[in-house]
């Protein structure tokens, strides 16, 4: 159960890097010459990039408590 749980959590953890990376490629492409000119003509704006913030990320540092 416990490599289960080191699993998911290695996969989340991927994922938030996967996410970050695929929206700085956006956010670049947004906001350069000339992909920046449409950009902005069909909407699209600057997203913001994922981030726990310091309380949730010392909770993750933890290991999770599980009882059967």
């Amino acid at each position: 159960m416990q490599e289960e749980v080191s699993d998911v959590e290695n996969k989340l953890a991927a994922v938030r890097r996967y996410f970050n990376s695929a929206t700085k490629e956006y956010n670049n492409a947004v906001q350069t010459f000339p992909s920046n000119l449409i950009a902005g003509m069909c909407g699209f704006r600057k997203e913001i990039m994922f981030d726990l913030g310091q309380n949730e990320r010392a909770n993750l540092e933890q290991a999770p408590k599980i009882s059967f």
